[in-house]
């Protein structure tokens, strides 16, 4: 297998990633001095490196009657200006709930399987994705199920850049960066602090339209269980952050002692 190069990463501002997700800095929790969020431009031209067709997306919405031919429309236009973005994210920013795209796109038999695409992009080989599917189900048989980018970064047959820049085109999330990120009590609770501890959750931002989460491992049961715990009119914005980033920050916040050697 080839050497992959990983992508450089950049970092905007609290500010500018908090407008790009549709957020207005002034109605943010986030503490901007502690707070360094930025869009991990882990892929520069995202959808050019991990190949996802917008319009086969968008088609899919449509016949989902998740959005209008209209929507649609607007989108594209939206994203021949902006083509960094994934139509998705624009979707959302457009004020179309994310869980809703997400649910949409992982019942949908069109919809690229995440090893699909990395086998697509050349990440990997048709024959070390097989062989990682029999181990995970192996795995699975003796009730240690893993997550397939887990097996695969964990086995270092791909990097982490490779999986999140995957994971982010399998689910039209943008990535950000918890580097220098506190978590707020009073943002955890926005979800209940057990469940977002227990499920690896970091909420970023509860806005009175809008609730920002940073997840690392996207799952469909995480999408509708926060969708229906939001109040009418409310929608959530998943983002995807590194495992390693949103551990740090919940032992922070909940575990004092994690840094102290014994």
């Amino acid at each position: 297998m080839n050497t992959i190069t990983e992508q450089r990463e950049t970092y905007k501002s609290p500010g500018q990633i908090l407008r790009e997700l549709g957020v207005s800095p002034s109605d943010s929790n986030i503490n901007h001095k502690n707070a360094s969020i930025g869009m991990a431009g882990v892929s520069s031209e995202p959808e050019t490196i991990f190949r996802t067709s917008s319009n086969k997306i968008g088609e899919i919405l449509v016949s989902k009657n998740i959005i209008t031919a209209s929507d649609l429309s607007e989108a594209m236009e939206r994203k021949r200006r902006q083509p960094t973005k994934y139509l998705g994210q624009i979707l959302c920013e457009m004020g179309i709930p994310q869980s809703k795209i997400m649910k949409a796109l992982y019942f949908s038999n069109k919809r690229k399987k995440l090893g699909e695409i990395l086998v697509e992009n050349n990440i990997i080989t048709e024959e070390q994705l097989n062989d990682t599917l029999v181990k995970q189900k192996h795995q699975k048989s003796i009730g240690m199920h893993k997550h397939l980018g887990t097996m695969l970064t964990l086995s270092n047959t791909i990097s982490e850049v490779n999986y999140i820049n995957a994971l982010s085109a399998h689910f039209s999330m943008p990535v950000v960066s918890l580097k220098n990120f506190k978590v707020s009590t009073s943002l955890q609770k926005a979800i209940g602090e057990q469940y977002a501890f227990k499920n690896h959750i970091v909420v970023m931002n509860n806005s009175y339209q809008k609730l920002t989460v940073a997840i690392a491992e996207p799952h469909l049961s995480i999408f509708e269980y926060l969708e229906k715990a939001m109040p009418k009119g409310k929608h959530i914005m998943f983002c995807h952050a590194r495992a390693a980033e949103i551990e740090k920050c919940l032992n922070e916040k909940y575990d004092p002692f994690h840094m102290v050697l014994y």
